[in-house]
């Protein structure tokens, strides 16, 4: 194990059921309460998108609304905790809203000789130019490989959001693709991918990686195996 870094994340289960089509309006209801005057809630500026790995992330969790937050990203949900009149406008519904759970650890994220597997649940790899360059491979293999380098990209992007710089090469490997579906991100439709994929870096539970990774796109979960528990 080279380079290192011990963060910190708070996650944050509300006992709101919402689907996952309903995370952009979770989203928006605690941008409002906060009014949006804290940027790690939203990414935005006067001056425009602020282009960063997102510090507080919205998540469907067991079927409940919920919130990651990285780093920096606990200091910033103090906003919404000392605002919140714990009823939230959701769609045409306002709901009152309380914690369900809450939990805070740290996670060492670096490169190891030894794989981790990960469940990643709908991951938009794919933007306009690459989607064309992605639909006229016909050999699987090659799909998998394209699929790949984009994994170690989003999982660098994660890393330099962490301000962590590893001097290891990043490996992925794909083990399988569990599902492929279109979805709706930012009124466009996307392909979405649902597959296992292993690689040499430790990585949090339930981060986002890639596209839509701050409305609950692209979540991770590691595969605990039986001689590791």
């Amino acid at each position: 194990m080279g380079k290192f870094k011990q963060i910190r994340l708070l996650q944050v289960i509300f006992d709101l059921k919402i689907n996952f089509s309903e995370i952009p309006f979770f989203r928006g209801a605690i941008i409002k309460t906060t009014r949006g005057e804290n940027n790690l809630f939203h990414n935005h500026s006067p001056e425009g998108n602020i282009y960063r790995y997102p510090k507080i992330q919205y998540k469907l969790i067991n079927g409940n609304a919920s919130l990651l937050c990285v780093e920096e990203g606990i200091e910033g949900i103090q906003d919404f905790f000392s605002r919140t009149d714990w009823k939230l406008q959701i769609e045409k519904q306002k709901k009152e809203i309380k914690v369900e759970n809450i939990k805070v650890h740290q996670h060492r994220v670096a490169v190891w000789e030894n794989w981790f597997d990960y469940r990643i649940t709908n991951w938009l790899p794919l933007n306009q130019d690459n989607y064309i360059k992605f639909k006229v491979l016909e050999d699987l293999t090659e799909r998998i490989s394209f699929l790949e380098k984009i994994m170690q990209s989003n999982i660098l992007s994660f890393l330099q959001g962490i301000d962590l710089y590893v001097d290891e090469k990043i490996e992925v490997k794909i083990k399988s693709i569990r599902g492929e579906r279109l979805m709706n991100y930012k009124d466009q439709q996307m392909q979405a991918f649902t597959l296992v994929f292993r690689t040499n870096i430790s990585l949090p539970n339930y981060i986002g990686l890639g596209k839509g990774s701050s409305v609950g796109f692209g979540v991770i979960k590691e595969i605990i195996k039986e001689n590791k528990k």
